[in-house]
């Protein structure tokens, strides 16, 4: 397998994950209720309100996977790299409102009850979004760790940038080098000798 070839694939990979990400981020993740004054009050959180940290890491990864696209070793080192964290902090993020759904209702419920040490009306209902922006944040980092993994096997199978540039070196030092009429020295033996050094 070509180094284009098996770089496509793990970026496609990357790019789905940080978009279904940010997809999930959109819809509401969590909802409850919260008591006020005239009675009870639906709060709800959407991805974006309880995880904002995951809709920026996947937007960040996203851009990553652009970058590799473009950029030579170090920089796809680089934005591998930054893939691999993005996609760990997408998980964790998004697996935290999961885990403590209340903590995502805590500045809704403020609002709704107008008091700072407001308390939800029983548990929480956690929607299946913040599992679904895991899933994608560990798509990103599963791509993130094999480009990570194998840029140096793709250089040496002839990374085409790598071949690129030591081709531009290779014809530098071809035109670089001094042709033999160039020679003061061996123009001059050669008309010692009787020779036509132009010839």
């Amino acid at each position: 397998m070509s180094a284009g070839r098996g770089r496509g694939p793990l970026l496609l990979t990357g790019a789905a994950g940080a978009v279904l990400a940010l997809a999930a981020g959109a819809p509401t993740w969590v909802t409850g209720s919260v008591p006020t004054a005239t009675g009870t009050a639906a709060v709800v959180a959407t991805g974006r309100d309880g995880a904002p940290a995951a809709t920026a890491l996947a937007l960040v990864s996203l851009a990553a996977v652009v970058a590799s696209t473009l950029g030579r070793r170090l920089a796809r080192t680089v934005a591998a790299l930054v893939l691999v964290l993005g996609g760990a902090g997408t998980v964790l993020a998004s697996l935290a409102v999961a885990t403590a759904p209340q903590d995502a209702l805590a500045a809704p419920a403020r609002a709704a009850s107008g008091t700072t040490g407001a308390v939800l009306a029983g548990e929480p209902s956690v929607r299946p979004w913040p599992v679904v922006s895991a899933a994608g944040g560990a798509l990103v980092l599963v791509a993130g760790a094999g480009v990570l993994l194998r840029s140096r096997r793709w250089a040496r199978e002839g990374d085409p940038a790598a071949t690129s540039t030591r081709h531009e070196r290779d014809a530098t030092r071809i035109r670089t080098a001094p042709a033999p009429g160039d020679d003061p020295a061996a123009a001059w033996d050669s008309l010692t000798h009787g020779e036509d050094p132009t010839r």
